[in-house]
């Protein structure tokens, strides 16, 4: 965990080296080129020490402490977003380019570090010892039998891909907001006010609600406030109505943050819980791209299509949740 931990951190030294001593020396698209290589190679480092992360944190942490140390740390996330969004804007104030964005890097880079040292403090009281080796040809067999065996798992992979199709209505409410009711710019904080009351209150409660009844019932309300924001945003006829969009697509991010992986923990046993873990994001996170769909789909008709067709994602989504998808807290307490 702490070596991928590294792969996940290093990219943001590489990026602040070439943007403050080469990104002057190339052409735009060469530019966009290197930062979203060096973005990409961050997220691909995350996405390797994730399964690892995870399951150490599981591991230290009891089944019925885990929803409000997520909960934690989402709101601890939230206030020291406000925190970081204010730096970005003091220092591309007052330092030029391109040493405003090396330094941003940097701190980036700094402030994972000391992340990454606090990681290094972590106790695992007993290493995981596989009781079996698996071949590469064995393990990809073992994730198919996985998927075909394990019922309420795969109950959850589809309730979790229609929750990830429904979550592309997110990135156009704000913009959908500023068309419709014609907005000033000064409304962009005031939606991320809202945003991060919405988070900070809606993670400490939705987390002990998660380790008294389930994470199941979390993750249900998360996609029924992705289905009222989308409500909301189709019907709303005033600005303070609106609002309603942003505190349900803080809610469902907050409780996606608390209950999304901690469910899995719950439906596996321990051996396998990194299996599980990776085998979920690389089933349910291509369907993130319907951004993208969405996107065109806004281009070529309308926002409001786009926020009706996440509206029935979210709402089978919640069928599947409901009537489909078992608590594992019923069977599996540990």
């Amino acid at each position: 965990m702490l070596k991928t931990a590294l792969v996940q951190r290093v990219p943001w030294l590489i990026l602040f080296f070439i943007t403050f001593f080469f990104i002057e020396n190339v052409d735009s698209d060469t530019a966009l080129i290197i930062i979203f290589s060096g973005l990409a190679l961050a997220a691909f480092g995350g996405s390797i020490n994730l399964p690892g992360w995870f399951d150490l944190i599981s591991k230290i942490t009891p089944v019925q402490l885990r929803g409000r140390l997520f909960a934690y740390r989402s709101v601890f996330g939230a206030v020291l977003g406000i925190l970081g969004g204010w730096i970005v804007s003091l220092v591309l104030d007052i330092v030029s380019y391109p040493e405003n964005f090396a330094l941003l890097f940097l701190l980036a880079f700094l402030i994972t570090m000391i992340s990454y040292l606090f990681l290094t403090l972590l106790t695992e009281q007993e290493p995981n010892h596989p009781k079996q080796l698996f071949s590469h040809n064995e393990f990809f067999k073992r994730l198919l039998l996985i998927i075909k065996e394990e019922k309420n798992f795969r109950n959850f992979l589809i309730a979790d891909s229609l929750f990830m199709l429904a979550l592309m209505s997110h990135a156009f409410f704000a913009v959908n907001a500023f068309e419709k009711f014609l907005l000033t710019d000064s409304y962009a904080g005031y939606f991320t006010i809202a945003m991060m009351i919405s988070m900070v209150f809606g993670s400490l409660y939705f987390g002990y609600l998660a380790d008294k009844h389930g994470h199941k019932l979390s993750l249900l309300w998360a996609v029924i406030f992705t289905l009222i924001a989308c409500a909301a945003a189709l019907l709303s006829p005033s600005v303070e109505i609106y609002y309603i969009c942003f505190a349900g697509s803080a809610l469902t991010i907050s409780l996606s943050m608390v209950s999304r992986l901690a469910i899995i923990s719950e439906i596996c046993n321990e051996d396998d819980r990194p299996t599980y873990i990776s085998l979920t994001n690389l089933i349910t996170a291509p369907f993130v791209l319907s951004g993208l769909v969405g996107g065109w789909l806004a281009n070529q008709y309308s926002y409001n299509l786009v926020f009706i067709i996440a509206g029935l994602f979210a709402l089978a989504s919640a069928i599947w949740f409901l009537f489909y998808v078992e608590e594992p807290r019923k069977k599996n307490l540990v």
